[in-house]
């Protein structure tokens, strides 16, 4: 058998590579295309920290700017103390440019609020983040949420302003800003200063409605209705539906004064509780008075106005001013009820700013040297409310009166008003009293008596004259002695009971006698009650017509 020889190998060039090998090759650059684009096109990594989670799902909330979908909520968990919830966010990378220190975030889902409702559209779709961009060009990637969305978005042109309030009715978060009535702006922030004691506001006036404020400007609390019974009368005013349900805060330029200039953005302004407070408190150069009352100043309140002949000139500061001090003095004079005003100047000055220091000063001086005084007035009968009038009825003097406790004095004058009346009564009654009517009634009552008893003597007299006349004797005397008899017995006839003179001092004597007997009721029903000249006596109120039980 013979041997074969092995194979021997043949060489040659090697072939091309297949072409089933660019299909790996084609995946893989493919997906290494893909891997560069998304790590091209990926944007940041946002925080989101929030008080809870709710509404919230990881992978499925997406996060939008104008309603676009900008990127999602990657991941939920809580923080290390338990007590807030951390959000991690993939966004796109064109919002990038839009994450600087004032982007603000918050969830939306329905909500009711004073603003209306809002976020209806998440009832069948569920909740969204809604991101505000900011604009300040700080970068940041970690945010907290708004716990409510904001009232304007920090683009929209404007002007914001602080408003610092102090003893005032309190205005929501939403509540509209209105400027006679018409709603120019919305209050953005309302929070409490605790180191200041004073609630503290932000509102927005939108453009142009900005340029409505200015120096001169003055905010007030707006509520739906306000309703006051002062020394005017009773006032009675009604906002908009709006304000009914949430209050607001309106603002205008007192009337008769100039616009002032412009503001700038930030700007601070006072909060006044009303529309009458704002315009009272406006006139910031006021000079301070003491009156010292001598009688009651129950009806006297803080704000009641001042004024001179109809025209208000000032208003009451406090009542009383200090702590009374009702013992009794050395001296024997009366305690006066002190009672600080404030003459405000720039009511009949609008000029006062340009006056040089002290010139109101020396013109009040002068006026109360002249006799100008203070006196109490009833400016309302229903509530009793009483204000304080300037007139010129007092007495001139050469000096002015003592300081109260640093503060000028304003000399003090009797009321007016009903307290005028109640003092002529008490002056009435006590000339009443002392009329003594008792001795007055007895002695008519001997006068009465005794002119009885002249009567009865006078007809005996009558009898006696007569008989003596008819005496045959006294026939024979001579002529004269009988005329003068016969003028005895006429002149004895004028005072009997039967003559006019008896009947007409008998008539006068009774009538004086009943008059005195009439007015014992009513001496004694004023010196009880002195108001009873003026309102009626019953104990109980009187039924009205109609009245059902």
């Amino acid at each position: 058998m013979t041997e074969q020889s092995p194979p021997s190998a043949r060489l040659g060039r090697l072939r091309q590579l297949s072409l089933v090998w660019l299909i790996p090759l084609l995946a893989i650059g493919v997906g290494l295309w893909m891997v560069y684009d998304t790590w091209r096109n990926q944007g940041p990594e946002i925080t989101l920290t929030m008080p809870s989670a709710e509404g919230i799902e990881a992978g499925k909330t997406p996060i939008k700017v104008r309603d676009v979908a900008i990127g999602r909520v990657t991941s939920v968990s809580l923080s290390d103390k338990g007590d807030t919830v951390i959000a991690t966010a993939q966004l796109d990378k064109s919002a990038a440019p839009l994450l600087f220190s004032d982007s603000q975030f918050w969830v939306v889902r329905p909500r009711v609020d004073s603003g209306g409702v809002s976020g209806l559209s998440t009832l069948l779709s569920g909740a969204y983040i809604q991101f505000q961009p900011g604009k300040s060009g700080q970068k940041q990637h970690s945010f907290n949420i708004l716990s409510a969305p904001p009232v304007t978005a920090p683009d929209v042109p404007g002007l914001r302003l602080t408003l610092d309030a102090r003893d005032v009715p309190t205005v929501g978060v939403g509540s509209p800003v209105l400027f006679q009535h018409y709603e120019v702006g919305r209050v953005e922030k309302a929070q409490f200063d605790t180191e200041a004691r004073q609630m503290r506001y932000q509102i927005f006036i939108h453009r142009p409605y900005d340029r409505l404020v200015t120096s001169n400007s003055r905010f007030w609390v707006s509520s739906g209705v306000n309703l006051a019974l002062t020394a005017a009368g009773l006032q009675l005013n009604v906002g908009s539906v709006q304000t009914l349900l949430s209050g607001g805060i309106a603002f205008d330029v007192p009337p008769g004064h100039s616009l002032g200039d412009a503001v700038g953005n930030q700007s601070r302004f006072m909060l006044y509780a009303s529309e009458e407070n704002a315009r009272n408190l406006y006139y910031e150069q006021q000079l301070p008075y003491v009156v010292l009352f001598n009688e009651s100043v129950r009806g006297l309140t803080v704000g009641a106005p001042v004024e001179y002949r109809g025209i208000r000139v000032g208003s009451v500061a406090a009542v009383p001013l200090t702590s009374l001090d009702i013992g009794p003095k050395k001296t024997g004079g009366n305690v006066g009820i002190p009672v600080l005003i404030n003459l405000e100047v720039g009511r009949f000055d609008p000029d006062a700013s340009k006056r040089p220091a002290g010139y109101w000063q020396a013109r009040v001086a002068d006026s109360i040297k002249n006799g100008m005084v203070a006196r109490l007035k009833t400016g309302n009968l229903l509530s009793g409310a009483l204000f304080v009038d300037l007139d010129f009825s007092g007495k001139k003097a050469r000096a002015l009166p003592k300081p109260f406790r640093t503060y000028p004095v304003l000399p003090a004058s009797d009321s007016g008003g009903l307290s005028q009346i109640e003092n002529k009564v008490i002056a009435l009654l006590d000339k009443l009293n002392a009329l003594k009517l008792e001795d007055t009634l007895n002695n008519a009552d001997e006068a009465l008596a005794s002119t009885r008893d002249a009567a009865e003597r006078t007809r005996v007299l009558m009898g006696e004259i007569d008989k003596l006349v008819a005496n045959p004797q006294t026939q024979a005397l001579p002529g004269d002695a009988r005329k003068t008899l016969e003028q005895l017995r006429q002149s004895a006839a004028a005072f009997s009971a039967d003559s006019a003179a008896y009947q007409e001092l008998t008539q006068t004597l009774s009538t004086l006698n009943q008059l005195l007997q009439n007015a014992r009721p009513l001496v004694r029903t004023l010196d009880a009650q002195p108001n009873a000249l003026l309102f009626d006596r019953n104990d109980t109120d009187p039924t009205p017509k109609g009245a059902r039980p």
